[in-house]
């Protein structure tokens, strides 16, 4: 019998294929994840669906057993071939969160740290303790998570948010636009205090680069290959820009206004002692989530 007339016969018995569910597809992407080392499969795998379905994890869990849509399946299988490449899931799904926050980032821009939230903790608990709600700047705002999370949780008349690269500022300002804070938040193109002519600031807080070309070198792929060196790396061993913060912070701080940086915690000692011998007062370095040395807080009294 013809070949042609074989396979026409067996397909005629053969029962339909079961359709997938979103279950099945996630299922089986999560394995695909697990297969190339990928850490939490199902977890990112559920969280890529569910920031594309526009739904919470828990909603796509109660929904398992629905047929996906094709639009969104492909949209999805689209995001995993670029989570098997290394790039890191917050650039895949457009969104982080940062305290309260969901802000967009992609590869103009860091993706917001945990260690980060703690550094805008520290500049409200000063804030609330000495009641100054005056004007905050960022320097280096990059997606603007500090300058809109202190916007939102805090009482400042208005928040100031520099950067040097145009292309961050274009994300940060799609970040404003869309949480729309209570707090004016201004973003200024320029280099370090070039934006902040003529300002007098409560509050300075950077969590500027503070790795030194060495170690960026040694970062994990997922940082190194993708997110921007610029944001990431500091010359004089990770130091430069620390540097550059503690000399010209005080030309543009009220008396008695703070200082809050987030540095490297492997030369957090330095930087205190460094703040020191220029004169910053009140200086303390304080531990992060993890334990380590962190954030350098310090108080100018010209």
């Amino acid at each position: 019998m013809p070949s042609g007339v074989r396979s026409g016969l067996s397909s005629s018995k053969r029962e339909p294929p079961e359709a997938q569910t979103v279950g099945d597809v996630i299922d089986a992407e999560a394995g695909r994840l697990a297969s190339a080392g990928v850490q939490e499969p199902r977890r990112q795998a559920a969280a890529m669906w569910a920031w594309l379905a526009g739904a919470s994890v828990g909603q796509v869990w109660l929904g398992r057993g629905s047929t996906p849509e094709p639009e969104l399946l492909g949209r999805f299988r689209g995001a995993i071939e670029r989570r098997l490449t290394g790039e890191p899931l917050p650039y895949v799904v457009g969104m982080a969160g940062f305290r309260t926050l969901e802000l967009e980032v992609d590869s103009r821009v860091l993706i917001p740290r945990p260690e980060t939230e703690g550094l805008v903790e520290h500049v409200l608990d000063w804030a609330r303790r000495h009641s100054r709600w005056g004007v905050v700047a960022d320097i280096g705002t990059g997606s603007g998570c500090i300058a809109l999370a202190l916007a939102v949780e805090g009482c400042f008349t208005r928040v100031v948010a520099t950067d040097a690269s145009a292309a961050a500022l274009a994300v940060a300002q799609r970040n404003v636009e869309r949480i729309s804070p209570p707090t004016p938040v201004l973003l200024r193109e320029g280099v370090l205090w070039e934006p902040l002519e003529g300002e007098r600031c409560d509050v300075i807080v950077s969590n500027p680069p503070y790795v030194s070309e060495a170690e960026f070198d040694e970062l994990e792929p997922g940082v190194r290959l993708f997110e921007p060196r610029q944001a990431l790396v500091s010359q004089e061993g990770g130091m430069e820009n620390i540097r550059q913060l503690l000399a010209g912070a005080g030309d543009y701080l009220v008396p008695l206004g703070l200082l809050a940086l987030e540095v490297d915690s492997e030369r957090a000692e330095d930087t205190r002692a460094l703040a020191t011998e220029q004169g910053w007062s009140r200086v303390c370095v304080e531990q992060d989530l993890f334990e380590r040395p962190r954030y350098l807080l310090a108080t100018w009294e010209p």
